[in-house]
């Protein structure tokens, strides 16, 4: 016992085997290491990666959307059109234009549709940079009496409504005001509320373009192959209402050597001229549209045979003069592919289609060759004859 060492006595206590677990972070998490700036850089990466690839889809989704928004306007106004064809035997009154065609809240395709409920004003191709038509510049500025060769730009006389209160329409109020009730027509700034209130705001807008065929039917030629005008001392012209048989008729169109669905009523308006003062929502310098297209012209000059400056000589027989307007194109300039380079055209059978601008010149070319000055791009045709007729008559090969 006395070389023994005496044994330690056992506590009771161990040592652990493991070193304590540290106490979690306050709030229970673990710890985490931060995100580096490698690691972000390559996230913000990806994700613009695929908004870039995204984007185009979307875009082109919308287009699609707005076109086809465009086409179902213009379907909606080809059933308007040909109920009023059914009912008055023409498929329209004349064209938005109030210095060719005269009133435009009574007279024209746009008055003949409001009047039948439709809100042309509000109807407008979602595409086109053009929000209003040509013809306000006018409705702001021009005088009624301008010139005596088209129809009373004031409309029709002063009413007297049920309830005994005097009506007058719009125009005849900016052309007169209320001549029995002593109140002159408005001026500057207030001529310019008029409009927005009376016009403008009760949906007698448009960015559409009327075809030549749809608002002016048929051209008025003499024995010698020149236009004529019904008013004694009036310029012929094919754009002016006393030139021609005026809007297509149901007739016209049944006589006519091309199926109704080559004969273009309406389409995606060109823009044409700046709006000079601001109109509603509509600011100025706004692009507008030009109310139709200009008809049948030479291919060579852009206008039209047998008008003062170029008329043929007395006498001059049809087998001279007849080669010479059978070589005539519609001039559709008025007509914009503002769809992704497709513009929609209704047809007088009711069909919508959209034709492309091939060459992206903004322009359809239905047959003229390229030059400066008609702005076409080269010769390749957009608009054949097989798509829609382009000729001067509908009844003349």
């Amino acid at each position: 016992m006395d070389g023994m060492r005496p044994r330690k006595m056992w506590t009771g206590v161990r040592k652990p085997l493991l070193a304590p677990r540290k106490a979690p972070a306050r709030g229970g998490g673990q710890v985490r290491q931060g995100v580096t700036l490698v690691e972000l850089l390559v996230v913000i990466s990806i994700v613009a990666l695929l908004m870039a690839m995204l984007l185009p889809a979307v875009n082109s989704a919308r287009e699609s959307g707005r076109q086809a928004a465009c086409q179902n306007n213009l379907r909606q106004f080809g059933i308007v059109m040909t109920a009023h064809a059914a009912n008055r035997r023409t498929f329209c009154t004349g064209a938005f234009d109030w210095r060719l065609d005269g009133a435009v809240t009574e007279v024209g395709w746009v008055a003949d549709l409001v009047q039948r409920g439709a809100p042309v004003g509000k109807m407008l191709c979602p595409s086109n940079p053009a929000r209003i038509a040509q013809t306000f510049n006018d409705l702001l500025s021009m005088d009624w009496d301008v010139d005596n060769c088209t129809v009373d730009r004031r409309g029709s006389p002063p009413q007297i409504a049920f309830d005994g209160s005097r009506q007058i329409n719009p125009c005849r109020f900016i052309a007169e005001g209320d001549v029995a009730g002593g109140v002159p027509p408005p001026t500057g700034e207030d001529r310019r509320k008029y409009v927005e209130a009376q016009i403008f705001q009760a949906q007698y807008n448009t960015n559409y373009t009327a075809s030549w065929y749809l608002v002016r039917g048929g051209i008025g030629l003499d024995a010698n192959g020149n236009v004529v005008h019904r008013v004694t001392g009036c310029t012929p012209s094919p754009l002016a209402v006393g030139s021609t048989t005026g809007p297509l008729s149901t007739a016209a169109l049944d006589s006519s050597v091309s199926p109704s669905s080559l004969v273009p009523l309406l389409g995606c308006g060109a823009a044409n001229d700046t709006l000079a003062q601001s109109i509603g929502s509509v600011q100025a310098g706004t692009p507008m549209v030009q109310p139709l297209t200009r008809g049948p012209v030479k291919t060579a000059t852009m206008t039209s045979p047998g008008i003062p400056g170029d008329l043929f000589p007395v006498p001059t027989p049809r087998t001279v003069w007849g080669p010479v307007w059978t070589a005539t194109l519609q001039d559709y300039r008025g007509f914009a592919p503002v769809h992704k380079n497709t513009c929609n055209l209704l047809f007088a059978d009711g069909s919508v289609r959209a034709i492309a601008d091939l060459n992206q010149d903004g322009q359809l070319n239905n047959g003229f060759p390229a030059s400066a000055s008609n702005g076409f791009a080269d010769d390749a045709i957009e608009l054949s004859s097989e798509e829609a007729i382009s000729r001067w008559s509908l009844r003349i090969r």
